[in-house]
């Protein structure tokens, strides 16, 4: 039998009303928080400009909000749902279809003890 390792990455009240932080790792800096009660883990940097995504949001839409320009991203398949906005809007498609193509890396997690960890 293998015994998995886990490694705690943050209290839940820590995340703030973003519902999201960025956390160091061996893996380098993710994106840790809650979408829909649900612990997720993503590679930091929004596909678009590099933004901090840990920096971003949990959207109303359980989505993870890039600060930057408000590009989402599913936090259960790492995929863009949605391109930038504002002044990048009217590209927000081309964006999503040519930087959005390559998902997020996703790292699992659980929900244990009030805290995300790690595991695997």
């Amino acid at each position: 039998m293998v015994e998995l390792t886990a490694t705690r990455l943050i209290g839940v009240d820590e995340l703030g009303t973003a519902s999201v932080a960025v956390v160091a790792t061996a893996h380098g800096d993710l994106a840790v928080g809650l979408s829909e009660g649900k612990p997720f883990a993503l590679s930091n940097r929004c596909r678009h400009l590099f933004a901090a995504l840990g920096n971003g949001r949990v959207a109303e839409d359980g989505c993870l909000e890039c600060p930057w320009h408000g590009a989402r991203y599913d936090v259960n398949t790492g995929k863009m749902t949605r391109g930038p906005q504002g002044a990048f809007r009217p590209l927000a498609g081309v964006v999503k279809g040519t930087a959005g193509a390559v998902a997020l890396a996703r790292y699992p997690v659980e929900l244990r003890d009030g805290a995300i960890w790690l595991v695997g």
